[in-house]
């Protein structure tokens, strides 16, 4: 995955490419100096253990 950035550091577009991202600034007519392109890293996060509650269970 690839990230298209404006001028100001913020992600723009995701695509799955160079050209994905390229054809974003095509469409928008971004100039070459007003964008960077950034790979992006993907990472399965494990799932989160269940939260335990912390009140007290009820009383019969």
């Amino acid at each position: 995955m690839v990230g298209l950035y404006d001028g100001h550091g913020v992600l723009r577009y995701a695509g799955r490419d160079l050209h994905d991202c390229l054809a974003y600034a095509e469409l928008f007519g971004l100039e070459q100096a007003a964008y960077s392109l950034e790979p992006l890293a993907l990472r399965v996060m494990d799932a989160e253990p269940p939260v335990e509650s912390m009140l007290a269970a009820p009383t019969a």
